[in-house]
């Protein structure tokens, strides 16, 4: 019985639930999963459910409405083969075979897929990647594992998540744009924490930081004609994100990365590379993940904004470490303590504005 089948995948879900402790960060993979094979809906009536996942559901039904053939289970207990069906019109001429409204709007919501490399937007991001590549070959061979695997892996996502953008479908192109966004707000991150050491000049920096600022500004407006035309009748997200150089926790951010670096080039570091290289990684990581997060969908959002708090706990571990072996002073310690604080702080209050969120 196809209702039992449901059941199975309600109970296979409440399992996986189960087993990561609830956490919204890991059920958005399985619910990722579930969406694209077309088995979401199903989850959309149970009961047992908190206002988070419900949040989660619909937008990755939103995302690969495509994929669903049902939306609701009476539908899928009461479809007919195409056999039946054929059988079921030429019984009844009178049958209407006019597509339902919802055939229609899906086919309303595909796009023609163009030829990625043509696109303005791309090539932007393809003359970026190239001269942030170019460009990291001067940072020091101890920044090859983190600063520059970091700069280039962004950098790199931006043009890939283009690419990939071109879909058929309006809801997965809004998807890999965004990701496409976030990917260019991150490189500018690291773009700041190259400039704060010093490895760049503030020239190259403003060069390539207007350069990312242009890419996406041009995929906003993407975006933003996708929404008003060829999107029309879709829950789309507004294509505007905030700029998070004026977000406070990312200012701090940054002064936490600038004190971690200067305390770890003094002497008593040198015996403990695993200490230096965790702190360094740690704050750093707490940066871009801020700049991630502006992205344009919540569930994102939430995801890179716990990945920030998940760096500072352990930054914040290494350094009673280092207090610990008297690497760092009691003061030293107070004073990173109290800026990662200050940043997490302000984290905590956005994760909980997402989460009190009614979003659909």
């Amino acid at each position: 019985m196809l209702n039992e089948i449901a059941e199975q995948i309600q109970a296979s879900y409440r399992m996986e639930r189960e087993r990561v402790s609830y956490s919204i960060i890991d059920i958005e993979v399985y619910l990722k999963t579930l969406a694209e094979k077309g088995e979401i809906w199903i989850l959309k009536d149970m009961k047992d459910i908190s206002e988070l996942e419900k949040v989660g559901i619909e937008y990755y039904l939103s995302q690969h409405r495509a994929n669903q053939i049902y939306d609701n289970l009476e539908e899928f207990l009461n479809i007919q083969s195409p056999k039946e069906l054929s059988t079921a019109t030429s019984c009844n001429p009178k049958k209407s075979t006019t597509p339902s409204k919802e055939k229609q709007i899906k086919k309303q919501h595909r796009l023609e897929v163009r030829d990625v490399k043509q696109l303005f937007g791309y090539k932007k991001a393809k003359e970026l990647e190239e001269k942030i590549i170019e460009l990291s070959k001067s940072f020091p061979s101890y920044e090859k594992k983190h600063v520059v695997d970091q700069i280039q892996r962004s950098a790199k996502s931006i043009k890939e998540r283009i690419a990939m953008g071109e879909q058929v479908y309006i809801g997965e192109k809004f998807n890999q744009y965004s990701i496409s966004i976030g990917s260019a707000k991150e490189t500018s991150a690291w773009l700041q924490i190259s400039l704060g050491q010093k490895y760049i000049e503030k020239e190259q920096y403003d060069n390539l930081d207007n350069l990312v600022n242009e890419v996406v500004s041009i995929l906003t407006k993407i975006l933003c004609h996708l929404r008003d035309n060829e999107g029309k009748g879709m829950d789309l997200p507004n294509p505007y994100t905030p700029n998070v150089k004026n977000f406070g926790a990312y200012e701090d951010a940054l002064l936490l990365v600038e004190r971690i670096y200067e305390i770890t080039r003094q002497q008593k570091f040198w015996q403990e590379k695993d200490l230096l290289y965790g702190l360094r990684q740690c704050a750093t990581s707490n940066v871009a993940n801020l700049a991630e997060g502006h992205q344009l969908f919540p569930l994102k959002k939430f995801k890179f904004f716990n990945n920030a708090l998940e760096a500072l706990s352990g930054l914040e571990s290494r350094l009673q470490t280092s207090l610990s072996k008297q690497i760092i002073t009691e003061e030293t310690f107070s004073e990173m303590e109290e800026l990662a604080v200050s940043v997490k702080r302000r984290i905590k209050r956005i994760l909980k504005n997402l989460s009190d969120q009614k979003l659909d």
